[in-house]
């Protein structure tokens, strides 16, 4: 395959995720001009109707549209006699590994904000965790750790990595995870999303089984939008007037083993990382793009650029808000 047909490839990916986010934004835009026009006052959605707003325009409204534009994209997934099992202590290992990468992108993200907080003289908001903390315990289920993570693992590993594991593994886990963290749209997400995005491609390269990603997805949303908030809200909700009565010191003990396992695991995490860096293995693909011409190729196109723009549109947003 000649280095344009490469481009035009990526190009092609890279204006279904342009379209998908494109869809989404308007679909959204036109549900809450409706609901203006029909006496809601839109300022005033709870969470939980935010969250059923953004959920119904991606996942209802843009999906099928992206869906159907990457089927016209030749697939190669891994043959099943290429697909590795991975046990269930294997996939334990791997959880681990992703809360290591999850915190160390937290701290990134976080310090990074803090530091354009400073520079702004304001304080932005990380609205996503603000609306899983106010939005209804169900929903929040629901959308983040059920829906998400299966709409996601489809769209930016199985779709995605089907479609260009013929350019080898080190391209398929670079493309992956940039456009995952990019697609989250905020600087709080971007860095961690981006490390678990390479974690699950490079899960799916070798078992060639989504549910794996899928698993391992709701895994670690559930710790963090579910787990966390039910415990903060426990932890808020205890009456501080007696420090010493056991509706303050439970919540008060729960969230602290919550916050010291979840740090425990994130050490171990970055060590196993450390220690099982130099058994990774990758493959090559049958038109492997040479380091040198990587990024030109997969990103420097008509449509990687489109998605990077309106990728960017949203990251701006989030500064604003």
């Amino acid at each position: 395959m000649e280095q344009r047909e490469m481009r035009r490839h990526f190009s092609a990916l890279g204006m279904a995720y342009f379209v998908y986010v494109a869809v989404s934004l308007a679909v959204q835009f036109v549900i809450l001009l409706l609901l203006q026009l029909l006496g809601t006052d839109v300022s005033a959605l709870g969470s939980t109707a935010s969250m059923a707003v953004s959920v119904a325009a991606m996942y209802l409204a843009a999906f099928p549209v992206c869906l159907a534009l990457l089927r016209r994209i030749p697939s190669s997934p891994l043959p099943r006699e290429e697909r590795e099992p991975m046990s269930f202590w294997s996939l334990l290992l791997c959880l681990v590994v992703c809360i290591g990468v999850m915190e160390a992108g937290n701290l990134i993200g976080n310090g990074l904000m803090g530091i354009t907080s400073l520079f702004l003289d304001r304080q932005i908001d990380n609205t996503v965790v603000d609306m899983v903390l106010a939005g209804e315990l169900i929903p929040v289920i629901l959308f983040a750790a059920i829906l998400a993570p299966i709409f996601e693992e489809l769209l930016f590993r199985k779709l995605l990595i089907d479609r260009i594991r013929v350019f080898g593994d080190r391209t398929c886990i670079l493309v992956s995870g940039v456009m995952f963290g990019l697609i989250h749209g905020n600087f709080y997400q971007f860095f961690y999303a981006c490390g678990l995005g390479m974690v699950f491609a490079y899960v799916y390269l070798r078992t060639g089984r989504v549910r794996n990603t899928i698993g391992l997805h709701m895994a670690i949303n559930s710790l963090g939008g579910v787990v966390g908030t039910v415990l903060l809200r426990w932890f808020y909700s205890a009456a501080p007037g007696n420090v010493l009565s056991a509706d303050f010191i439970l919540p008060l003990l729960a969230l602290g083993l919550y916050v010291f396992a979840l740090m425990a695991s994130a050490i171990a995490g970055v060590v196993l990382l450390i220690c099982l860096w130099s058994r990774r293995r990758l493959e090559r693909g049958i038109f492997e793009i040479p380091a040198s011409r990587r990024f030109q190729t997969a990103f420097l196109n008509v449509g990687m650029l489109l998605f990077f723009l309106i990728c960017t549109v949203q990251f701006g947003l989030s500064l604003s808000s």
